[in-house]
């Protein structure tokens, strides 16, 4: 599962993050209660994902520190599962980062790496920092070896800054895995994430040896100006839709979470949307502004 969860902030004051509106006397007013709060609803979508077995991994997107991670797999309902994570420590501004949940029984990581905006670059275009992109290579119970890239690009609200930082951090995925697939041909990849835009041709004529699963798929995991749109996406190595791994994906096996305690009415633009924990500094108490993606992988 790929899962944006907005905001996953602790309640503690951290060094060199501006995470101030996210503190007890913040303007969010983010206390321990809404933090308590967030960190189980997180762990209901994930065992909602699938009420007959654990997700074997999720990426999450928006995810502040080790305290909110250490909270999330070993305080909630999550605790039962015996999850494990990784994330990475970026210099974004706000803190932001992206981890990987996964089961240690299924998937056991054998080497993390991250990948980030260089110092020169962001001072040759006069940028600040953004969060990194997460690879994590593990080995699955099968005995197959999986590389896991979790991403969540910068966002369109930061105009031409987030447009530069955004492309450039799509060549520098593509380009590393490029050279994995140079190195080795039938790898199998799996890159999830907020993309923070559509599927496009031109993304996918550029990149020919991996598949957008969201590419031409109707509907969407978030909603902006009553339509919905695909920016949660999951990319996968062809190794892994052409029957030559024994894991296989199809596009029957790629959804949206649309569970009814995920969504409310959208009084502005008719149907549903995600219910989401703000609307700016207003305090909603719904889970995501984003809907969770679920991909099953099969085995044989």
């Amino acid at each position: 599962m790929t899962y944006n969860c907005e905001n996953a902030f602790d309640t503690i004051p951290t060094l060199h993050h501006d995470d101030q509106d996210f503190l007890p006397d913040g303007p969010q007013h983010w206390t321990r209660w809404r933090f308590s709060l967030k960190m189980n609803r997180i762990a209901q979508v994930l065992l909602a994902a699938d009420t007959l077995h654990p997700l074997d991994m999720a990426v999450l997107q928006e995810v502040e520190s080790d305290t909110v991670m250490q909270w999330l797999v070993g305080r909630t309902p999550l605790a039962s599962v015996g999850y494990e994570y990784v994330m990475t420590e970026s210099r974004d501004r706000r803190g932001i980062n992206v981890a990987l949940v996964c089961q240690p029984l299924t998937f056991r990581p054998i080497s993390v790496q991250t990948i980030g905006l260089s110092e020169a670059f962001l001072k040759g275009h006069n940028l600040t920092s953004t969060r990194d992109i997460l690879h994590v290579c593990g080995r699955c119970a099968a005995g197959d070896t999986l590389d896991v890239y979790a991403v969540h690009l910068p966002s369109r609200l930061g105009g031409r800054e987030g447009g530069v930082k955004r492309r450039e951090l799509q060549r520098l995925l593509f380009a590393n895995i490029d050279s994995l697939l140079t190195v080795r041909p039938s790898a199998r990849i799996i890159v999830a994430g907020d993309f923070n835009e559509a599927p496009s041709k031109r993304e996918i004529r550029r990149n020919p040896r991996l598949r957008n699963l969201m590419y031409g798929r109707r509907g969407g995991s978030y909603k902006f100006h009553g339509r919905l749109e695909w920016i949660d996406q999951v990319w996968v190595s062809a190794s892994l839709t052409d029957g030559s791994s024994r894991l296989s994906v199809s596009d029957a096996d790629v959804r949206a979470l649309q569970l009814p305690f995920l969504l409310e009415r959208d009084e502005a633009w008719g149907g549903v949307k995600p219910f989401r924990t703000f609307y700016g500094p207003a305090y909603h108490g719904g889970y995501s502004d984003h809907l969770p993606v679920v991909v099953t992988f099969r085995g044989r």
